[in-house]
């Protein structure tokens, strides 16, 4: 879903997280999940931490468990991928001005990484994703995967995005049967957004 108002998760503790997930692969968790939201709101003092009302809270963390479960479902298909591609947004990248030295390919409208960062999230998973033998496209929206595809043939696809962005690129994706394993961002907004790095290493 597409956000009325903009959150920070960064802070919290990453046993909520790690719960999270211990809860979404269970199976068979959807009549559990709004429960199991507002008993992780409090626990984890989510409302309290992040400034949101306990409503908006109880949303993200619906959100994160709903993602968690869609990749519970895929995971399966997504292990037996060879040739897989790493998609991050944007608005990941420490600077969002010429102090970017990222350079943009206009074939797939694309960032290409050129770690002119050393603290910045998209240099640091651009890393981690080389290691791991997967390409990678920092990406301005979830509309420029189709071009992608057109040109490259992936058969997993990790993605990091907020929950809009990653329903719009889901839909593309199946058109391919591609498996995929989805990174919802904690802390949304249009610059200096931050997705958790232990989740992607978790995945990958």
């Amino acid at each position: 879903m597409s956000y009325s108002f903009t959150f920070d998760l960064s802070k919290l503790s990453q046993p909520l997280f790690k719960e999270i997930a211990e809860f979404s692969e269970k199976g068979k968790v959807h009549k559990k999940m709004g429960s199991t939201a507002r008993n992780l709101v409090k626990k984890f003092n989510v409302d309290k931490i992040t400034g949101l009302p306990v409503c908006d809270s109880i949303t993200v963390i619906e959100d994160l468990i709903n993602a968690n479960i869609k990749n519970s479902l895929h995971k399966k298909h997504f292990l037996e991928t060879n040739k897989r591609v790493l998609f991050l947004p944007h608005c990941c990248r420490k600077y969002m001005d010429s102090r970017c030295k990222a350079d943009f390919d206009s074939e797939t409208a694309s960032y290409l990484c050129r770690h002119c960062s050393k603290d910045c999230q998209v240099h640091k998973a651009t890393l981690l994703a080389k290691k791991e033998n997967y390409d990678v496209y920092v990406l301005p929206g979830g509309s420029c995967v189709k071009k992608i595809f057109q040109k490259n043939s992936y058969e997993g696809v990790v993605g990091v995005a907020c929950t809009e962005e990653i329903g719009l690129a889901t839909k593309i994706l199946e058109q391919f049967n591609i498996a995929t394993q989805n990174i919802p961002l904690i802390k949304n907004g249009c610059s200096g957004t931050r997705f958790n790095f232990e989740t992607l290493k978790d995945i990958m």
